[in-house]
């Protein structure tokens, strides 16, 4: 399927299911916009302490009313829940104790242990304290593992060696984006009633004002013909689709201020839509600033390739962001 097709069948399924997913679209933003004051009086109580990062999904942000349920991850993964609001916040690793155990070697089980204590002190201490990541633990650890390294270098505030890009966060948390859209092989799109595929990383690129451009980013651990760049570009133009139907919907502006932007819709709306994986020999660049049409729309395709200087460190190589 080319890729102008594939912009075409994404739209028609969007269509075809609108009532569906922008009703409940709607309702995410609301929860979420009048929830925010709370969740960043909360989030600004207590620390998060690195290696763990905090991440707030649509379903935690949308009830986040009085307190706020939190996933704490490692390297991407996620290792516990951290709730706060009340005075209180507490930390709890019962639902991923297994996993905990196979994927990281920790034996550390918590049940609504104070955050501030010491048996939430001495788990914090074992993911500081590990040398590494367990290259053993699967694909889709080790892409969470590269999606957490590239956030961290997204978000800082000085010594970026991505300039210019800002990932989408809510009260400065890491926020996974969700669609409609099952996250199918390459060459075809499905609809997703609930759980659909997530974005892999969501951004702001530019220099700000009108310069600025949300970008949908598709991300792979590896490049190999299989999983191409125009291939890996096929899935983030499906997701950069539904941004675009999602944003021209009567969800729209409530998204967009979500999404950090200060200004009212565009007349013209310019997405990008990149992936972004590992540089290798003959690494496909051809397609860069290549555009498509969607209404009085744009979206126009990039990349961005990079190297893994150690397990817990990446380098950007190549970028037309």
């Amino acid at each position: 399927m080319d890729n102008n097709t594939l912009i075409e069948t994404t739209q028609a399924i969007l269509s075809d299911n609108k009532k569906d997913w922008e009703k409940r679209y709607i309702e995410y933003a609301e929860s979420i916009s009048n929830n925010l004051p709370n969740i960043s009086v909360v989030r600004n109580s207590f620390r998060e302490w690195a290696p763990l990062r905090l991440y707030l999904n649509t379903s935690k942000a949308k009830s986040a009313k009085n307190k706020v349920t939190f996933d704490l991850r490692y390297l991407g993964q996620n290792v516990a829940h951290i709730v706060s609001g009340g005075n209180s916040t507490y930390i709890t690793t019962k639902d991923f104790a297994k996993s905990n155990r196979d994927y990281f070697g920790c034996n550390i089980i918590l049940d609504k242990a104070s955050w501030n204590g010491l048996e939430a002190k001495a788990f914090r201490k074992f993911f500081r304290d590990r040398p590494r990541a367990n290259k053993d633990a699967g694909k889709g650890n080790e892409e969470h593992r590269i999606e957490s390294l590239l956030l961290t270098e997204f978000l800082k505030e000085s010594d970026k060696k991505f300039r210019h890009i800002k990932p989408v966060t809510i009260s400065d948390i890491r926020f996974p984006m969700p669609t409609p859209l099952k996250a199918s092989k390459k060459g075809t799109v499905g609809y997703a009633k609930q759980n659909g595929g997530g974005i892999d990383i969501l951004v702001r690129t530019g220099t700000g004002g009108k310069n600025t451009r949300l970008c949908i980013m598709e991300l792979k651990d590896e490049n190999k013909p299989g999983e191409s760049a125009s291939i890996v570009l096929q899935q983030a133009i499906k997701y950069t689709v539904f941004i675009r139907e999602l944003l021209r919907s009567e969800a729209g502006e409530a998204w967009y201020k979500l999404f950090g932007f200060g200004s009212e819709i565009p007349e013209k709306l310019v997405l990008y839509a990149s992936c972004t994986m590992p540089d290798a020999p003959g690494a496909d660049v051809s397609f860069a600033g290549e555009e498509y049409e969607i209404g009085s729309d744009v979206i126009c395709l990039h990349y961005l390739y990079f190297e893994e200087q150690s397990w817990n460190e990446l380098y950007p190589t190549r970028t037309s962001l």
